[in-house]
């Protein structure tokens, strides 16, 4: 008995399955219906838990459109409430324009007489004298604008008043400067020498452009009388109403 045994042990008995193939194709088919059960099962709920994700992502953006519509008719009431403040900055926007516009060409002429006096020498007195501004030439693109009936924007610097030759005689009459004004003065002088050093103080002055004498005779007691014009550099203005001097007045208070 024990022989057998180990000869059982070392050579094991043959087995025989007497089940047809179809049956074994049948079991295989079956675990594969059944993975496949699992598997759209998965995807399923994967599809589900998607869905129910971006479902609460709609009903919350739902909920933020709703907050910002209902802000939005808010902020546009309030804005319709302030039309009428809207429109009388507007106003007044414009005409700060106007008068930036008129008054560029202000002159300064406290500083134009001072230089008078400065540029007089010892012996020298003007007695009179007369100023005539130029009139401001508007620069083509505003006068296009203007007749196409564009309005100025609040962006849009007021075009600077353009300079023209004035009517202001000069000692060079082919080659005359541009100036923004004339003064015409007469006088006199204990001699043309001295009348000489006005005209010289006169041009050295950045005030004053082109002076010149353009007569002079000698009166009882040998007093010189003269008589001539002098033009005004942009110098002259003020500059109180320009823009960019508005930029700088409130840089300078902060």
């Amino acid at each position: 008995m024990r022989r057998l045994t180990r000869h059982h042990a070392h050579n094991p008995v043959p087995t025989v399955n007497l089940l047809s193939p179809w049956v074994f194709e049948a079991m295989d088919t079956r675990r594969l219906h059944q993975r496949f059960a699992a598997a759209a099962g998965v995807l399923v709920l994967l599809i589900g838990a998607g869905w129910a994700v971006q479902h609460l992502r709609t009903g919350q953006a739902q909920q933020v459109l709703a907050v910002e519509q209902a802000e939005t008719t808010r902020l546009t009431s309030q804005t319709q409430e302030l039309a009428p403040v809207r429109a009388y900055v507007a106003t007044v926007d414009q005409q700060k324009l106007t008068v930036q516009q008129s008054m560029q060409s202000e002159l300064y002429v406290s500083r134009v007489l001072a230089g008078l006096e400065d540029a007089a020498p010892q012996g020298a007195e003007v007695e009179t004298l007369a100023i005539t501004l130029a009139p401001p030439v508007v620069p083509p693109a505003a006068t296009t604008e203007a007749a196409e009936g564009t309005e100025a924007t609040e962006d849009a610097p007021a075009p600077p008043a353009a300079p023209v030759i004035s009517p202001c005689p000069g000692p060079d009459p082919f080659n005359t400067r541009v100036v923004v004004g004339c003064i015409t003065l007469s006088g006199s002088a204990d001699s043309r020498a001295t009348v000489g050093g006005l005209v010289v103080n006169l041009g050295d002055d950045p005030l004053f452009v082109e002076p010149f004498i353009s007569t002079t005779t000698t009166a009882d007691g040998d007093r010189v009388m003269f008589t001539g014009s002098v033009g005004l550099s942009t110098k002259s203005f003020t500059h109180r109403y320009d823009p960019i001097d508005d930029l700088l007045k409130q840089e300078a208070r902060r």
